[in-house]
Protein backbone atom coordinates (compact mmCIF):
# COMPACT_ATOMS: atom_id res chain seq x y z
CA UNK A 1 0.00 0.00 0.00
CA UNK A 2 2.57 2.55 0.96
CA UNK A 3 4.10 4.62 -2.22
CA UNK A 4 6.88 5.98 -0.69
CA UNK A 5 8.46 7.97 2.13
CA UNK A 6 10.76 10.85 1.97
CA UNK A 7 11.94 13.76 4.28
CA UNK A 8 11.72 17.55 4.04
CA UNK A 9 13.32 20.47 5.81
CA UNK A 10 12.30 23.80 7.13
CA UNK A 11 15.59 25.97 8.06
CA UNK A 12 16.78 29.54 7.35
CA UNK A 13 20.07 30.86 5.70
CA UNK A 14 22.75 33.35 6.95
CA UNK A 15 25.21 34.65 4.85
CA UNK A 16 28.08 32.45 6.68
CA UNK A 17 25.86 28.66 6.73
CA UNK A 18 22.40 27.32 6.52
CA UNK A 19 20.87 26.31 9.79
CA UNK A 20 18.81 23.54 9.91
CA UNK A 21 15.56 24.04 12.33
CA UNK A 22 13.58 20.54 11.68
CA UNK A 23 13.24 17.68 9.13
CA UNK A 24 9.87 16.86 8.40
CA UNK A 25 8.68 13.42 7.37
CA UNK A 26 6.04 12.52 4.42
CA UNK A 27 4.94 8.42 3.85
CA UNK A 28 2.73 8.78 0.70
CA UNK A 29 -0.06 6.44 0.22
CA UNK A 30 -2.49 5.65 -2.57
CA UNK A 31 -5.48 8.10 -1.29
CA UNK A 32 -3.66 10.23 1.06
CA UNK A 33 -0.28 10.91 2.72
CA UNK A 34 1.15 11.96 6.08
CA UNK A 35 3.29 14.42 6.86
CA UNK A 36 4.73 15.31 10.05
CA UNK A 37 7.24 14.92 12.90
CA UNK A 38 6.99 12.50 15.93
CA UNK A 39 9.89 12.49 18.86
CA UNK A 40 9.17 11.16 22.18
CA UNK A 41 9.14 14.50 25.07
CA UNK A 42 10.38 17.07 21.63
CA UNK A 43 6.91 16.84 19.61
CA UNK A 44 4.56 15.28 17.69
CA UNK A 45 2.14 16.82 14.71
CA UNK A 46 0.96 14.34 11.89
CA UNK A 47 -0.92 15.98 8.91
CA UNK A 48 -3.07 13.91 6.86
CA UNK A 49 -3.55 17.26 3.63
CA UNK A 50 -5.91 15.64 1.51
CA UNK A 51 -8.21 15.18 4.59
CA UNK A 52 -8.21 18.56 5.98
CA UNK A 53 -6.67 17.11 9.14
CA UNK A 54 -4.01 17.75 11.70
CA UNK A 55 -3.43 15.49 14.61
CA UNK A 56 -2.09 16.57 17.89
CA UNK A 57 -0.07 20.52 17.19
CA UNK A 58 3.13 19.87 18.54
CA UNK A 59 5.15 23.06 17.94
CA UNK A 60 2.52 24.11 15.04
CA UNK A 61 5.42 23.34 11.82
CA UNK A 62 4.54 26.11 8.91
CA UNK A 63 2.51 23.15 7.47
CA UNK A 64 -0.21 22.00 10.30
CA UNK A 65 -1.22 25.71 9.71
CA UNK A 66 -3.19 24.77 6.25
CA UNK A 67 -5.64 21.82 8.04
CA UNK A 68 -9.03 22.77 9.35
CA UNK A 69 -9.73 20.43 11.47
CA UNK A 70 -6.97 20.10 14.77
CA UNK A 71 -7.21 16.78 16.58
CA UNK A 72 -5.65 16.87 19.90
CA UNK A 73 -5.13 13.53 21.70
CA UNK A 74 -4.19 14.96 25.59
CA UNK A 75 -2.64 17.62 27.55
CA UNK A 76 0.97 17.00 27.18
CA UNK A 77 3.16 19.75 26.04
CA UNK A 78 4.80 18.31 23.60
CA UNK A 79 1.69 17.51 21.65
CA UNK A 80 -0.05 20.91 22.19
CA UNK A 81 2.57 23.38 22.87
CA UNK A 82 1.72 24.90 18.79
CA UNK A 83 -2.35 25.30 19.39
CA UNK A 84 -2.19 29.10 20.47
CA UNK A 85 -0.05 29.75 17.67
CA UNK A 86 -2.15 27.49 15.50
CA UNK A 87 -5.09 30.12 15.65
CA UNK A 88 -3.20 33.34 16.01
CA UNK A 89 -1.43 32.51 12.61
CA UNK A 90 -4.56 31.40 10.85
CA UNK A 91 -6.26 34.92 11.89
CA UNK A 92 -3.12 36.53 10.39
CA UNK A 93 -3.31 35.43 7.41
CA UNK A 94 -6.67 35.40 7.36
CA UNK A 95 -8.06 32.02 7.33
CA UNK A 96 -10.54 30.91 9.33
CA UNK A 97 -10.27 29.90 12.44
CA UNK A 98 -9.87 25.99 12.38
CA UNK A 99 -11.61 23.70 14.49
CA UNK A 100 -10.31 22.05 17.60
CA UNK A 101 -11.56 18.49 18.76
CA UNK A 102 -10.11 17.51 22.05
CA UNK A 103 -10.83 15.77 25.37
CA UNK A 104 -13.37 17.22 27.46
CA UNK A 105 -11.82 17.56 30.20
CA UNK A 106 -9.27 20.10 28.41
CA UNK A 107 -12.14 22.61 27.47
CA UNK A 108 -12.10 24.84 30.46
CA UNK A 109 -8.18 24.82 30.67
CA UNK A 110 -7.48 25.39 27.07
CA UNK A 111 -9.82 28.04 26.92
CA UNK A 112 -8.29 29.85 29.46
CA UNK A 113 -5.31 29.69 27.79
CA UNK A 114 -6.44 30.96 24.23
CA UNK A 115 -8.23 34.07 26.51
CA UNK A 116 -4.51 34.78 28.13
CA UNK A 117 -3.14 34.54 24.82
CA UNK A 118 -5.54 37.23 23.48
CA UNK A 119 -4.82 39.50 26.42
CA UNK A 120 -0.85 39.30 25.70
CA UNK A 121 -1.19 39.52 21.54
CA UNK A 122 -3.66 42.10 22.66
CA UNK A 123 -6.19 40.59 19.73
CA UNK A 124 -9.59 39.24 20.36
CA UNK A 125 -8.05 35.83 18.13
CA UNK A 126 -11.11 33.80 17.61
CA UNK A 127 -11.47 30.11 17.83
CA UNK A 128 -13.41 26.76 17.96
CA UNK A 129 -13.15 24.34 20.93
CA UNK A 130 -14.92 21.33 20.26
CA UNK A 131 -15.28 18.96 23.69
CA UNK A 132 -15.19 14.83 22.57
CA UNK A 133 -16.02 11.96 24.66
CA UNK A 134 -14.68 8.50 23.93
CA UNK A 135 -17.37 7.19 21.18
CA UNK A 136 -18.60 10.62 20.33
CA UNK A 137 -18.63 11.65 17.06
CA UNK A 138 -18.18 14.65 14.98
CA UNK A 139 -19.64 15.17 11.59
CA UNK A 140 -17.55 16.86 9.04
CA UNK A 141 -19.19 16.17 5.99
CA UNK A 142 -22.08 13.56 5.05
CA UNK A 143 -19.37 10.93 3.97
CA UNK A 144 -16.86 11.55 6.29
CA UNK A 145 -16.64 11.81 10.39
CA UNK A 146 -14.18 12.22 12.98
CA UNK A 147 -14.85 9.65 15.97
CA UNK A 148 -13.30 9.37 19.06
CA UNK A 149 -11.90 6.62 20.90
CA UNK A 150 -10.65 6.05 24.32
CA UNK A 151 -7.18 5.46 25.09
CA UNK A 152 -4.52 4.85 28.09
CA UNK A 153 -2.30 7.70 29.01
CA UNK A 154 -4.00 9.55 31.88
CA UNK A 155 -7.18 11.18 33.16
CA UNK A 156 -7.99 13.01 29.60
CA UNK A 157 -6.87 11.35 26.61
CA UNK A 158 -8.69 10.32 23.28
CA UNK A 159 -7.86 8.71 19.71
CA UNK A 160 -9.40 9.74 16.92
CA UNK A 161 -10.48 7.37 13.55
CA UNK A 162 -11.11 8.97 9.86
CA UNK A 163 -14.28 7.46 8.86
CA UNK A 164 -15.76 7.23 5.49
CA UNK A 165 -19.56 6.75 5.26
CA UNK A 166 -20.93 5.67 2.57
CA UNK A 167 -24.86 4.41 1.49
CA UNK A 168 -24.84 1.11 -0.13
CA UNK A 169 -27.58 -0.82 -1.92
CA UNK A 170 -29.02 -3.78 0.35
CA UNK A 171 -28.39 -6.79 -1.53
CA UNK A 172 -31.94 -7.75 -2.25
CA UNK A 173 -32.29 -4.65 -4.60
CA UNK A 174 -29.71 -4.97 -6.64
CA UNK A 175 -31.54 -6.29 -9.76
CA UNK A 176 -34.16 -3.87 -9.40
CA UNK A 177 -34.41 -0.59 -12.18
CA UNK A 178 -34.19 3.40 -10.89
CA UNK A 179 -38.09 3.12 -11.64
CA UNK A 180 -38.93 0.45 -9.27
CA UNK A 181 -36.31 1.88 -6.77
CA UNK A 182 -37.92 5.39 -6.99
CA UNK A 183 -40.83 3.97 -6.03
CA UNK A 184 -39.81 2.25 -3.16
CA UNK A 185 -38.50 5.22 -1.58
CA UNK A 186 -41.59 6.88 -2.40
CA UNK A 187 -43.29 4.00 -0.10
CA UNK A 188 -41.08 4.99 2.65
CA UNK A 189 -38.76 1.84 2.09
CA UNK A 190 -35.65 1.71 3.57
CA UNK A 191 -33.40 0.79 0.16
CA UNK A 192 -29.94 1.51 1.39
CA UNK A 193 -27.60 0.45 4.56
CA UNK A 194 -24.88 2.47 6.03
CA UNK A 195 -21.30 1.42 5.54
CA UNK A 196 -18.77 2.90 7.79
CA UNK A 197 -14.73 2.20 6.81
CA UNK A 198 -12.14 3.74 8.72
CA UNK A 199 -9.42 4.95 7.29
CA UNK A 200 -6.73 6.17 9.32
CA UNK A 201 -6.62 5.46 13.62
CA UNK A 202 -4.40 7.82 15.44
CA UNK A 203 -3.83 6.71 18.94
CA UNK A 204 -1.93 9.45 20.19
CA UNK A 205 0.07 7.98 23.60
CA UNK A 206 -0.89 5.20 24.98
CA UNK A 207 -0.31 2.31 26.92
CA UNK A 208 -1.55 -1.04 26.15
CA UNK A 209 -5.20 -1.94 26.82
CA UNK A 210 -8.51 -2.56 25.55
CA UNK A 211 -8.46 0.27 22.80
CA UNK A 212 -6.04 -2.13 20.38
CA UNK A 213 -9.77 -4.77 20.57
CA UNK A 214 -11.94 -1.45 19.32
CA UNK A 215 -13.03 -2.78 15.90
CA UNK A 216 -12.14 0.49 14.13
CA UNK A 217 -8.86 0.43 15.48
CA UNK A 218 -7.85 -3.35 14.23
CA UNK A 219 -9.54 -2.75 10.76
CA UNK A 220 -8.27 1.54 10.05
CA UNK A 221 -6.54 0.91 6.14
CA UNK A 222 -3.60 3.17 8.62
CA UNK A 223 -2.75 2.41 12.09
CA UNK A 224 -0.85 5.51 13.82
CA UNK A 225 0.60 3.99 17.32
CA UNK A 226 3.26 5.64 19.32
CA UNK A 227 6.13 2.63 20.56
CA UNK A 228 8.33 4.53 22.98
CA UNK A 229 10.79 2.25 24.92
CA UNK A 230 12.51 -0.81 23.09
CA UNK A 231 15.19 -1.79 25.63
CA UNK A 232 14.58 -5.10 28.02
CA UNK A 233 15.02 -2.82 30.77
CA UNK A 234 13.01 -0.44 30.00
CA UNK A 235 9.57 -2.19 30.70
CA UNK A 236 8.68 -0.68 33.98
CA UNK A 237 9.33 3.10 32.48
CA UNK A 238 7.25 2.18 30.00
CA UNK A 239 4.07 0.87 32.10
CA UNK A 240 5.12 4.12 34.25
CA UNK A 241 4.90 6.37 31.32
CA UNK A 242 1.70 4.72 30.05
CA UNK A 243 3.35 4.14 26.97
CA UNK A 244 4.08 1.09 24.76
CA UNK A 245 7.05 -1.19 25.06
CA UNK A 246 7.94 -2.90 22.17
CA UNK A 247 6.91 -5.80 23.48
CA UNK A 248 3.29 -4.85 23.30
CA UNK A 249 3.72 -2.80 20.26
CA UNK A 250 4.64 -6.28 18.87
CA UNK A 251 1.18 -8.23 20.10
CA UNK A 252 -0.84 -4.92 18.51
CA UNK A 253 0.89 -5.71 14.62
CA UNK A 254 0.58 -9.71 14.68
CA UNK A 255 -3.50 -9.41 15.58
CA UNK A 256 -4.54 -6.32 13.30
CA UNK A 257 -6.30 -6.37 10.18
CA UNK A 258 -4.60 -3.04 9.22
CA UNK A 259 -2.95 -2.34 5.71
CA UNK A 260 -0.10 -0.16 7.54
CA UNK A 261 1.13 0.77 10.88
CA UNK A 262 2.71 3.96 11.02
CA UNK A 263 5.57 3.98 14.44
CA UNK A 264 5.32 7.37 15.99
CA UNK A 265 7.04 8.91 19.53
CA UNK A 266 10.45 6.46 19.16
CA UNK A 267 12.69 8.75 21.40
CA UNK A 268 16.45 10.15 20.99
CA UNK A 269 17.81 7.51 23.28
CA UNK A 270 16.92 4.55 20.96
CA UNK A 271 17.20 5.88 17.73
CA UNK A 272 15.31 4.65 14.68
CA UNK A 273 17.91 2.20 13.22
CA UNK A 274 17.99 0.48 16.27
CA UNK A 275 14.56 0.85 16.91
CA UNK A 276 13.54 -1.11 13.85
CA UNK A 277 16.32 -3.50 14.49
CA UNK A 278 14.96 -4.76 17.78
CA UNK A 279 11.70 -4.62 16.26
CA UNK A 280 12.25 -7.37 13.40
CA UNK A 281 13.64 -9.88 16.57
CA UNK A 282 9.24 -10.09 17.38
CA UNK A 283 7.87 -9.57 14.33
CA UNK A 284 8.04 -12.42 11.08
CA UNK A 285 9.39 -10.63 7.61
CA UNK A 286 5.67 -10.01 6.50
CA UNK A 287 4.35 -8.70 9.24
CA UNK A 288 7.81 -5.95 9.50
CA UNK A 289 6.58 -5.28 5.92
CA UNK A 290 3.17 -3.20 7.13
CA UNK A 291 5.40 -1.62 9.93
CA UNK A 292 6.79 2.01 8.84
CA UNK A 293 8.91 4.25 10.90
CA UNK A 294 7.72 7.95 10.50
CA UNK A 295 10.94 9.32 11.28
CA UNK A 296 12.64 7.01 9.26
CA UNK A 297 15.10 8.88 6.92
CA UNK A 298 17.84 7.58 4.59
CA UNK A 299 20.26 8.81 7.39
CA UNK A 300 19.30 8.17 10.69
CA UNK A 301 21.99 6.91 12.64
CA UNK A 302 21.87 3.52 14.24
CA UNK A 303 21.19 4.97 17.84
CA UNK A 304 20.68 8.23 19.27
CA UNK A 305 19.48 11.03 17.56
CA UNK A 306 16.44 10.38 14.94
CA UNK A 307 18.37 13.04 12.62
CA UNK A 308 20.38 16.15 13.20
CA UNK A 309 18.58 18.64 14.45
CA UNK A 310 20.60 21.49 16.04
CA UNK A 311 23.37 23.84 14.28
CA UNK A 312 26.78 23.21 13.42
CA UNK A 313 29.60 23.96 15.61
CA UNK A 314 30.96 27.45 15.26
Amino acid sequence: MLIHGESFKFGFVTPEKTFLVQKFAKLKFPQYSLIGYSVGGEETVVQVPEMNVCFDAGRCPQFALTSDFMLISHAHMDHIAGLGYYFSQRHFQGLKPGTVLLPWQMEKPVDDLLKAWQQVERQQTPYQLVPMSPGQDYVVRRDFLIRAVPTHHGSASLGYILVNVREKLRPEYLQLAGEQLAELRRQGVDIQYRLEVPLIAYLGDTSYGEIFEHPDVLRAQVLLCECTFFDCTHRAKAKAGKHLHVEEFAKVVEKSQNQAIVVLHVSRRTGIGRSKAILRKYLTPEKMSKVHFLMDFSDSREAGDVEENTPPAQ
